[in-house]
């Protein structure tokens, strides 16, 4: 089942106890977002929520460097040495500074 949309709460409609938004979030399962002169400033999402957020991004990190490095190996730049990488690294801001004048 999917989640609803987050609810808008307004900080100057947020002066009750921080006791209240916990239990909204935790027991009712509701994502809030608090806002300050109509700019979202935080979000309070039950801990489910940040779990599975984590989760993504952890997936989403793993599989870029699995891209990276396929990348990398299908061009034979993973088998090059530090000193070798030092030296691309300087001959592209080398090209970059000439470009630059």
């Amino acid at each position: 089942m999917a989640k609803p949309a987050a609810i808008e709460i307004p900080v100057s409609e947020n002066q009750g106890p921080l006791s209240q938004v916990i239990s909204r979030v935790a027991s009712g399962g509701e994502r809030l977002v608090i806002s300050r002169n109509g700019n979202e400033q935080v979000a309070v999402v039950p801990v489910e929520d940040l779990d599975r957020l984590v989760e993504f991004e952890r997936r989403q990190a793993a599989e870029d460097l699995a891209a990276l490095r396929a990348s990398a190996a299908a061009a034979g730049t993973d088998k090059l040495t530090d000193e070798e990488i030092e030296a691309e690294i300087a001959a592209v801001r080398r090209e970059r500074q000439e470009r630059n004048r």
